[in-house]
């Protein structure tokens, strides 16, 4: 406890996290309204491990019905099968391990950039269908079976409903310049980091771009903020300050 004025350490964590938090909320209201200088858009692919594990896990439910409809020489399962795995191949694609659309705003405040999932609009008309389909069944079922069912139904019930507004999200991100920073980057891969320190406040983040524009992009940046060091690295994990 600080015996000057009788706060704990938790206490003065918190009004410092306060304070830290109506700093980072005037200047992300600024950088709003800078202008900017330069900009680009980037599409960001999904890794392709997660990619190749995610259509592994989806093809295991339709493998199971497929391969009971061989032991059981059922065409029925089989058909059902096959197409769980090509309906789970979609979802995981396109909901779990979906592309990245990037676009940056560069100002003399900082970076603004919007990221949003390259999902096609069919994929969640889809989803909307599929969970509407699913809520009905699950309240047809707590009606058929009674109260005791709606422990189960009733609970996937109302997890269904809420992905019946199931539509396309963009996140706006804030990079605001606040002091001096240090750069790592992929040579030639079109990723970098930036992280800084200043009065006590974080500051960092991950961007992409076009490899080619490597060069002038750092130019750019150099332009509005103070560039301590640039530390090339061969990999993704080496991004991380």
């Amino acid at each position: 406890m600080n015996k000057e004025n009788g706060m704990t350490e938790q206490e003065i964590n918190e009004l410092r996290w306060q304070e830290e938090r109506q700093l980072r909320t005037i200047l992300d209201e600024n950088l709003s309204q800078a202008p900017v200088s330069y900009e680009w858009k980037v599409l960001v692919p999904e890794e392709i491990i997660m990619k190749i594990t995610n259509v592994i896990i989806s093809l295991i439910p339709g493998g199971l019905f497929v391969y009971a409809g061989l032991s059981r020489d059922s065409v029925g399962l089989t058909i059902t099968g096959v197409i769980f795995s090509t309906l789970f191949i979609f979802i995981t694609r396109y909901l779990f391990s979906p592309d990245k659309d990037m676009h940056y705003k560069l100002t003399p405040l900082g970076i603004i950039y919007t990221e949003k999932d390259t999902i096609p609009d069919v994929a969640y008309t889809i989803m909307r269908g599929f969970a509407w389909f699913s809520a009905v069944a699950c309240l047809a079922t707590v009606v058929y079976v009674g109260p005791l069912a709606f422990v189960g139904a009733g609970g996937m019930a109302l997890l269904a409903v809420k992905f019946t507004g199931f539509k396309a999200v963009t996140q706006t991100h804030h990079i605001n310049f606040i002091g001096s920073y240090k750069i790592k980057i992929i040579q030639n891969k079109g990723v970098l980091s930036l992280w800084t320190k200043s009065h006590g406040i974080h500051a960092s983040g991950r961007f992409y771009f076009e490899a080619a524009k490597e060069d002038e992009l750092i130019k750019e940046l150099s332009k509005h903020m103070e560039i301590k060091e640039i530390i090339q690295v061969k990999s993704m994990r080496e991004l991380d300050f």
